[in-house]
């Protein structure tokens, strides 16, 4: 057998294990650069946090003001026990010195009340919010709803720049460079001296970070057998999760939006991936790389104590066939660019891209717009994202079996119909039902994360080897869409409280409808050409 032949894949993987203990230790050096993807994707829901405060009474209130004084109640209105946020009541003098006596009831018309100019903030924790001056009240809520959006807009900068390496340079070299880039960045952002510079590092960091997630999925899924897929796409997920309470157990223990910054430096670690996480072999092997292929297959042959010399490669060699072209040979190198064109020549898988787009608009939309609004719908902020993330680690261990059971499809379609049936039960809840609003908003959190761990799966294994990562950082992308629309949903809820949730619910159920004009992949080989990818749903209906 020549040096150089190419490999059927699919049955080295039948002989090494689909997924043993290589591929265990795989994905746990993978974990640690999957944390800094979602610390550095939602780490805004806690700099940019709404920070309480209320209106500066200039005819009360020292320099070194306090957040509720015991003469508050004579000079603000209350709601719900809390002093107002915007509104102050008229004063009948004009402002003095700090003077006790000025405070008494009869100083301030209780009848008129008047927006602020000037707040006090309570010094419990320091986000940019106190940093800068920024209140909930709507003319300057928009400061902090933005910085959502431009982290999201940097993730869409993010995703085609790492497709188009990963793609020529190989997914580690990618994963290890946009993972560093990110921990540098996030750690110099700590040191951002107005609204402006921080920005500018939320776009940076955004942009870098983008690349982390697709990265390591794709390398993690080309690493593992095509039965362990599922799995291995629901443990990166869990990695996620882990992140997001990795995440919250910081910010609440230091509260300081400067300090936090500071969980960023152990990323650099990951430099040492460069000699110790191997390449993907599915990578390799499309650029013609059989040799480094075989390195790692022994390698994982050895770790997961299955018997495999040099010698047995020779019963997995697809060999040549004669007066077929290099586009009729599934195995053969070709242009990433000329395959672009094949796929979009190709009206079946057009179509499928652009269902695959507007599902992860969906998802994008509603997973990140949950998972905002959870510090939004009573009791500790912190202790509140904590659970929506850790309800997202069940959420993937069901994913396997409901996918491998009923398929990607199905499943796709299902959850993301209950998680639209749940986010429009939730608007009709009253706000002082607390632990069912908990409940609810938690069991639509655990139904779109089926939904996204499924479609990330079933995307990837819808296109070929030579474009899976393009194509599913372009889907990925594109979805960002719905991530940057949905910071500003607390803008919609002032309009109308309800709103969010009802968007949230609506397009859950129109995406999911559309799933069903995508073809199954369940058990199907992973196509390595633009005709095998187009033929998934023909070898079906044969």
């Amino acid at each position: 057998m020549a040096a150089d032949g190419t490999l059927d894949l699919d049955k080295v993987m039948d002989e090494v294990g689909h997924f043993g203990k290589f591929q265990s230790q795989f994905y746990l050096l993978l974990s640690f650069s999957i944390f800094y993807s979602a610390i550095a994707g939602l780490s805004y829901v806690f700099t940019t946090a709404n920070v309480k405060h209320r209106c500066r009474i200039a005819e009360c209130d020292a320099e070194k003001a306090i957040y509720q004084p015991e003469w508050l109640s004579n000079a603000v209105p209350y709601e719900d026990g809390k002093p107002s946020s915007c509104e102050k009541y008229l004063s009948r003098r004009s402002s003095s010195s700090a003077d006790k006596t000025s405070c008494l009831p009869g100083t301030f018309d209780n009848s008129s009340t008047v927006k602020c100019s000037d707040w006090v903030f309570d010094t419990e924790e320091w986000t940019i919010a106190n940093e800068w001056n920024f209140t909930s009240c709507f003319e300057t809520q928009w400061r902090l709803t933005i910085v959502g959006t431009v982290n999201n807009i940097g993730q869409f900068v993010g995703f085609p720049l790492a497709a188009y390496f990963s793609d020529r340079v190989g997914r580690k070299t990618t994963l290890l460079v946009f993972t560093v880039m990110t921990s540098l960045l996030g750690a110099l952002r700590s040191s951002a001296s107005s609204y402006q510079d921080f920005l500018l590092y939320e776009f940076a960091v955004a942009g870098f970070s983008g690349g982390i997630f697709n990265s390591g999925f794709i390398l993690g899924m080309e690493q593992v057998g095509s039965s362990a897929r599922v799995i291995g796409g629901a443990v990166i997920s869990c990695f996620y999760s882990i992140g997001m309470v990795l995440l919250a157990a910081v910010a609440m223990w230091v509260k300081n939006w400067r300090i936090l910054q500071a969980i960023y430096l152990p990323g650099l670690l990951c430099i040492v991936y460069y000699w110790i996480l191997p390449e993907s072999v599915r990578w390799l092997q499309s650029q013609g790389r059989t040799t480094e292929v075989k390195t790692i297959m022994l390698r994982a042959a050895r770790i997961n104590g299955v018997k495999l010399s040099e010698q047995d490669f020779s019963k997995f060699e697809i060999p040549p066939v004669e007066g077929k072209t290099e586009e009729d040979n599934p195995v053969q190198k070709r242009s990433t660019s000329d395959a672009f064109k094949r796929v979009f020549k190709s009206k079946i898988l057009v179509g499928r891209l652009i269902n695959c787009a507007f599902c992860f608009i969906t998802n994008s939309f509603v997973y990140i717009g949950l998972s905002l609004s959870s510090v939004s719908i009573g009791g500790d902020k912190y202790t509140n994202f904590m659970l929506v993330a850790l309800v997202e680690i069940p959420a993937y261990a069901v994913t396997p079996f409901f996918s491998d059971r009923f398929g990607r499809r199905r499943s796709l379609c299902v959850s993301l119909l209950i998680a639209g049936v749940i986010c429009i039960a939730f608007a009709f809840i009253p706000d002082n039902y607390d632990t069912a609003k908990l409940i609810v908003f938690l069991a639509g959190k655990f139904a779109i994360t089926i939904a996204f761990t499924v479609v990330y799966v079933f995307t990837a294994e819808l296109f070929p080897t030579e474009l899976r990562h393009s194509m599913l950082s372009t889907c990925s992308m594109v979805g960002r869409v719905g991530s940057i629309i949905a910071p500003q949903t607390p803008l919609l809820a002032e309009i109308y409280k309800p709103l969010p949730f009802y968007l949230f619910g609506g397009i859950s159920v129109a995406s999911g409808l559309l799933m069903l004009l995508i073809p199954e992949t369940l058990d199907q080989k992973l196509p390595d050409t633009v005709e095998e990818a187009e033929n998934l749903g023909k070898r079906q209906n044969k």
